[in-house]
């Protein structure tokens, strides 16, 4: 290669950059705001556009319509599917790396290490943070209580789903619980 292509092709792929950040940096901009002011009446919302902006500040990781793009050491659509599929099914039981990664047909390490590349997180936390989903569901739609909810979440006790969800959410369960009741009085 000529001393001079390589300059070219560098100044090339800056001027790229460039535009590219030009164009979406104000749909990023205009997302993260939106984010800020819907995260207290509408978390769910506010958590997407944020997850939007995200996938628009990693423009090398997503095809032309910004849908995330493959990546080496992923796992497999199906493969995603079914370990979804799985956890949604047996959030009541105790799960272990070695049964989701025998979902997938894959070593415990491999599943690890192509899990947090295709989740953006650890299966732990993955896990963790459908049962604090599907405890705030159980919580808007039934009278059971915190403990009866903890235990169909697969969590120890009410103090162990206690302690997550507040890690998760920033507030304590009974006190979700209180606001969105608050939410549904409002609204009928």
């Amino acid at each position: 290669m000529l001393p001079g292509a390589a300059a070219v092709s560098s100044h090339e792929k800056f001027a790229a950059f460039n535009a590219l950040f030009a164009q979406n940096s104000s749909e990023v901009s205009s997302l993260l705001l939106g984010a800020i002011t819907l995260i207290e009446s509408d978390e769910v919302v506010a958590i997407d556009m944020m997850k939007k902006a995200s996938i628009l500040l990693r423009p090398h990781l997503t095809n032309v319509d910004g849908r995330r793009r493959a990546t080496t050491g992923a796992l497999a659509p199906w493969q995603v599917n079914r370990v979804k599929k799985y956890v949604e099914e047996n959030l009541s039981t105790a799960m272990s790396l070695d049964e989701l990664a025998g979902q997938v047909r894959l070593s415990t390490s491999y599943f690890s290490a192509a899990f947090k590349v295709s989740f953006d997180m650890s299966p732990h936390n993955y896990i963790i943070s459908r049962r604090v989903e599907h405890a705030k569901h159980r919580m808007a739609n039934s009278s059971d209580s915190l403990s009866e909810i903890a235990l169909d979440c697969g969590l120890a006790d009410q103090a162990h789903l206690s302690r997550i969800f507040r890690r998760a959410t920033g507030t304590t369960p009974s006190a979700w619980r209180r606001f969105i009741g608050q939410e549904v009085a409002v609204q009928v």
